[in-house]
């Protein structure tokens, strides 16, 4: 060394370590230098995630229903592993911190290499859960278009191209039919009211005639289609899994008797189907539950219990009502056989949904209007925590890459010390993500 310069010209000052920069006075006001730049940086990075959470709370708060709802799309047991996995790698990056500041080599090595597979490990968990999503189409404004609820349950979509169903629903794309950009065809949803064999129960009990006929490209009916591809006739009836569950779990008192013992299904089974996008449907969940508000629309869809995608074939339906609704009496005699023994009650309470019960009940059914909405935040708020993770991976590769060198020593170590701040407050925004997101009710 000559002149208080190091190697590289740059820098040095007597025996300290080559990478101190001449225009500071020494390691110390080098590295002070630098965590007031790291900090400034990091307090913007809050304001810039600041206006996401913003925009999470306003719209939160204006609709509820449709985090509670939403939510349930999200894998729990994913997001709470990738919180393990964020808290181990803090742990890590400090004491890569603790390591350099000691100048243990190999220690600073191993703790970079740890944190940075735990940031790879989280966004591998990430591109499951999004090829998840993006496979159901559970996405962001005009692409949200799922095939199946929380719960399960098929819905009818937009582009009717779920495997393992076919809907009535013919979505016409047509950009002056209002919000959601389209229309259901004429004649593919039936009003809840003309098929309700029994308003009190949830569901349709609906008396269709459904059947299955090929099309060409142009949509045109050509025929039946061929056995392989679909029976002409749909004759089973899918098994209502929110009738089963209003009516109470197995061994519950007060459980109809054919509700407990439903057979499996036999597929191809038809069903009514609700999906807001397609059919009117302004009922809430509660409504739905309890009873009251307007009256929605239903499609008839057919389950086929596979994973293909068909195409080509079209599904039709005759639905009628029935000439008259059955009094309560009536339905209270053919629902419960009235079977008492000496000592035994005669009369069996009311099974009240619980709360989990509700829960389920609510993830059964259609997504409520602007459920898009959550989507479109979830996906701003992971995907730009995702790219911040990107980053943090970037950056620990060329502090491995300078420690294998040996570039840091016991009065050179701010790098180390600045990326694991940043690593911090990454982590940090993770875990107000993680319960916001996965774990609202």
């Amino acid at each position: 060394m000559s002149g208080g310069h190091g190697d590289d010209g740059h820098g040095g000052h007597g025996d300290q370590s080559r990478f101190i920069q001449h225009h500071y006075d020494d390691a110390r006001h080098q590295f002070d230098a630098g965590k007031f730049g790291i900090w400034l940086f990091l307090a913007q990075e809050v304001l810039f995630f600041s206006a996401l959470f913003v925009a999470y709370i306003l719209y939160r708060v204006h609709h509820p229903e449709v985090y509670s709802y939403a939510h349930k799309w999200l894998d729990v047991k994913y997001g709470a592993i990738n919180t393990g996995v964020l808290i181990f790698s803090s742990l890590t990056a400090a004491w890569a911190v603790r390591a350099a500041q000691l100048g243990q080599k190999k220690l600073l090595i191993g703790c970079l290499a740890v944190t940075i597979l735990c940031a790879c490990g989280f966004l591998g968990i990430k591109y499951i859960e999004y090829t998840h999503k993006i496979h159901e189409h559970i996405l962001f404004g005009r692409y949200f278009d799922p095939c199946v609820s929380p719960g399960g349950e098929e819905l009818l979509t937009k582009n009717n191209l779920c495997s393992g169903t076919k809907s009535t629903m013919l979505w016409e794309a047509d950009s002056s039919a209002g919000a959601g950009g389209g229309k259901g065809a004429e004649g593919s949803c039936f009003e809840i009211d003309k098929l309700d064999l029994d308003p009190k129960l949830a569901g349709v009990q609906a008396d269709c005639a459904v059947t299955v006929v090929k099309v060409d490209e142009k949509g045109k009916e050509v025929g039946p289609p061929s056995p392989s591809e679909s029976p002409a006739v749909i004759t089973e009836r899918c098994t209502d899994e929110l009738l089963n569950i209003l009516n109470g779990e197995a061994g519950k008192e007060g459980v109809i008797p054919e509700a407990k013992k439903a057979a499996a299904p036999k597929f191809p089974c038809w069903r009514p189907a609700y999906q807001p996008a397609a059919c009117p449907d302004l009922l809430t969940a509660d409504q739905r539950i309890h009873g009251g508000g307007s009256k929605p629309q239903v499609g008839i869809l057919v389950e086929y219990n596979d994973k293909l995608e068909r195409e080509g074939i079209r599904v039709k339906a005759t639905c009628k009502a029935p000439a008259a609704k059955p009094s309560m009496t009536a339905l209270q005699t053919s629902q419960r056989v009235q079977t008492t023994e000496l000592g035994e009650s005669a009369i069996h309470p009311v099974h009240i949904p619980t709360t989990h019960e509700e829960h389920e009940i609510e993830s059964l059914g259609p997504p409520p209007e602007h459920t898009s909405m959550f989507f479109t935040i979830y996906f701003a708020m992971t995907g730009l925590h995702g790219i911040h993770v990107l980053v943090g991976i970037a950056v620990f590769f060329w502090l491995l890459i300078r420690a294998i060198k040996g570039h840091f020593t016991e009065d050179y170590f701010g790098p180390v010390d600045f990326a694991a701040l940043y690593w911090h407050i990454v982590d940090l925004i993770w875990i107000f993500l993680f319960p916001l997101l996965y774990l609202i009710h």
